[in-house]
């Protein structure tokens, strides 16, 4: 039996509080990596815009939420 760890993917605007839960997905501390998501994330974080000016994907555990202005969020399993 295979085991998985649930991660919540949150594209949040903004700087988000140094104490802020999660860790951008695009850092070396991050417990996840942008090639580990398939293509369903992947076209997810496009459709609602991750790469616009002033956003950031924010991982967490799954039902940790980040301070921050929310855009939208996305649960992985890995």
């Amino acid at each position: 039996m295979t085991t998985y760890t649930t991660y919540t993917l949150w594209i949040v605007e903004g700087d988000i509080a140094g104490g802020s839960a999660g860790v951008d997905l695009f850092s070396p501390n991050s417990p996840i990596t942008y090639s580990d998501l398939g293509p369903a994330a992947l076209l997810w974080l496009t459709d609602n815009g991750y790469e616009d000016p002033g956003r950031r994907v924010v991982v967490t555990a799954a039902g940790v939420i980040p301070d921050g202005d929310i855009v939208a969020s996305y649960d992985v399993a890995m």
